[in-house]
């Protein structure tokens, strides 16, 4: 007999209403603080809402993951309808929330498989969609974790930060390399190794940064067989959009969708914020 199982996810995947339909996907929200005033992502403030105040905030705004309560509401309310679950999340390099849905679904008795997706936004949409074909296609919940947590190893992607002052003020840079890297225009490249984000490379000129970043993901799809592409971005929608044009020339056939950088995530980037992830294969 075919087992039902939910898929759940956490808001810094971004995934869009049309396919958290589709798939019934069961979302669990983080906060951004603004002065000790705490708003869910997605449900008390939106993310153009976010992007439109941050820059504005005299005090920094801080995250929190959900709590173990929330998940354990959820978990319990899915136990009436399905048999287990599988939950994608955020890399658990840069959150505990993967972690705290283990210890949730635990305490509510309610068999829960997670895939660490080793990094998130963008990166998270395919997983749960391949997860909702395999579920459909009779798999196991141990057999579908298995798969997805190969097809996570696959995930490649890089991100450039919109802000060197919103990375100082959210300790990832110290006070010096903001002042060098104001001073000479550094636009820091990102990538993710492990689960953790590392630098990649530093670019003088926002310009020269965007291009790279592009380069990049072109790059990739001549050299590799490349899947399920997500263009990130924040306030910077429009670019995105003439991004997708320039790859769609470049790969027709690739699956292209564009996702907003949670709130959560854009605490620590800025406004600007982009970045391109994708799934690889030799």
């Amino acid at each position: 007999m075919t087992q039902r199982i939910a898929l759940i996810t956490d808001s810094t995947s971004s995934i869009d209403a049309e396919t958290a339909a589709r798939y019934n996907i069961h979302i669990v929200s983080l906060s951004v603080v603004f002065d000790n005033e705490s708003y869910k992502e997605n449900i008390e403030i939106t993310t153009d809402e976010f992007y439109r105040r941050l820059p504005h905030e005299e005090v920094f705004p801080t995250t929190s993951q959900p709590s173990v309560g929330s998940f354990a509401e959820l978990f319990e309310q899915l136990k009436s309808s399905y048999d287990a679950g599988i939950a994608v999340h955020i890399s658990s390099h840069l959150s505990g929330t993967l972690q705290t849905a283990e210890l949730a679904a635990e305490m509510a008795g309610f068999p829960l498989f997670t895939v660490d997706s080793k990094m998130g936004a963008g990166s998270i949409r395919p997983l749960l969609v391949r997860g909702a074909q395999l579920a459909d296609e009779g798999s196991t919940p141990g057999e579908i974790q298995e798969q997805l947590k190969e097809m996570a190893s696959h995930a490649r992607g890089y991100l450039l930060l919109g802000s060197l002052e919103q990375a100082h003020k959210g300790g990832r840079i110290s006070r010096g390399k903001l002042i060098l890297g104001t001073l000479l225009k550094i636009h820091p490249l990102l990538t993710f190794d492990g689960g953790q984000i590392i630098p990649f490379e530093k670019i003088r000129t926002r310009k020269r940064a965007e291009s790279r970043l592009l380069q990049i993901a072109e790059d990739a799809i001549t050299s590799f067989r490349v899947e399920n592409m997500s263009i990130i971005y924040t306030t910077t929608k429009e670019k995105a959009e003439v991004w997708k044009e320039k790859i769609q020339e470049l790969s027709p056939g690739l699956s292209i969708h564009l996702c907003p950088l949670s709130p959560v995530i854009g605490v620590h980037g800025g406004a600007e914020t982009m970045g391109i992830m994708w799934y690889e294969y030799g």
